[in-house]
């Protein structure tokens, strides 16, 4: 982050300051740390004192197959789709933060679970940068639909089943069918092309 102040402030909130590999503000340090540590979770900001975080986000990725990334949106332009196409696991808006939803919960969450997640108003954020409405001929059966709108509204996948009270591998079969008929690789793709559409 390009916030000294908040990081310190972070890090001196978590319980075990042991598990943190390093709290940068730059690209290079970032990166620097990510090939000595080798850590399993990556969570930064769109606003680095130098650098560019949604590169930072790539790299990281060739660097640290595994890693999981949550980004937090902070600039009031932030570019979600840019944060998508980067391929990061949880987006989540500064100004989500102390929700009552619990959007850093939330994305935790789903990322222990090898999911993915949009806070509200970052789904709102994609919704008014995509372009206008699309034509889509993608056809869904009615479980498709609902599965996907539950999708939209960040249930994961056992939410869902237990919300439908159907099998958690039925779920991810609907999964894998919709991520086919909309021909992306995963589900934070799959909610992205689906708003856009």
């Amino acid at each position: 982050s390009a916030n000294r102040f908040g990081l310190v402030v972070a890090a001196l909130r978590l319980k075990e300051r042991r598990l943190l590999v390093g709290a940068t503000t730059t690209e290079g340090e970032a990166l620097s740390y990510l090939m000595t540590g080798l850590p399993g979770l990556l969570l930064c900001s769109d606003r680095l004192e130098a650098g560019d975080s949604y590169s930072m986000v790539r790299q990281a990725r060739q660097l640290v197959p595994d890693i999981r990334i949550m980004m937090i949106l902070e600039k009031s332009n932030a570019d979600v789709a840019e944060a998508v196409r980067a391929d990061v696991d949880a987006i989540i808006f500064a100004g989500d933060i102390g929700n009552p939803s619990q959007p850093i919960s939330r994305g935790l969450l789903a990322i222990a679970n090898h999911q993915t997640y949009l806070s509200a108003t970052a789904k709102l954020l994609l919704k008014q940068q995509s372009p206008g409405n699309q034509t889509n001929g993608i056809k869904l059966t009615d479980r498709q639909d609902e599965i996907l709108t539950m999708l939209l509204n960040s249930d994961t996948e056992l939410q869902i089943a237990g919300k439908l009270g159907i099998s958690l591998t039925t779920v991810k079969d609907h999964t894998k069918v919709l991520r086919s008929k909309f021909g992306v690789k995963n589900k934070i793709e799959l909610v992205v092309r689906a708003m856009r559409l």
